[in-house]
C-alpha cells in the first residue's frame, strides 16, 4: 500500500543526485546546508531548495543546533529509513519506511504497542 500522496513527485525528487547525498549524508548525522552544499559540490541556495522540498514531503526534519556562544544553527536529519518504489499496473506506488524517534519507540514498547 503506497504511504505517499504523490509518488511522481516523491520519485522525481530521489531521482535528483543532490537529493539522494543530502538523504546519506543526513541518515549518518544531523549536517548543516554548509556541510551539504561542502558534500555535494553545490550551492547552499540550491541545498536550501532541495530541503524545503524533502521537509515537504516529510523526508528530513529541521532542528535548532545550540552554540555556546549563542549562535544556533539549523541542522536536518533524515526521518526515513528506506523509500521503496513500486511498478504495479495502476503505475508506480512509493513506500517510505520512517525511523522512529527513541523517545516514540520507547512509549510503544511501555505500552505495549
Amino acid at each position: 500500500m503506497p504511504d505517499v500522496e504523490d509518488p511522481a513527485a516523491v520519485a522525481d525528487l530521489i531521482g535528483d543526485d543532490c537529493t539522494r547525498t543530502i538523504l546519506v549524508e543526513t541518515k549518518r548525522g544531523a549536517r548543516s546546508a554548509a556541510e551539504l552544499s561542502e558534500q555535494t559540490g553545490v550551492s547552499e541556495p540550491t541545498i536550501y531548495r532541495r530541503l524545503d522540498r524533502l521537509r515537504e514531503y516529510d523526508l528530513v526534519t529541521e532542528e535548532i543546533e545550540p552554540v555556546p556562544d549563542g549562535k544556533n544553527y539549523k541542522v536536518y536529519r533524515t526521518t526515513v529509513d528506506g523509500i521503496e518504489l513500486d511498478l504495479t499496473e495502476d503505475g508506480f506506488e512509493v513506500s517510505v519506511s520512517r525511523r522512529g524517534r527513541m523517545a516514540d519507540r520507547f512509549t510503544r514498547f511501555v505500552e505495549g504497542a
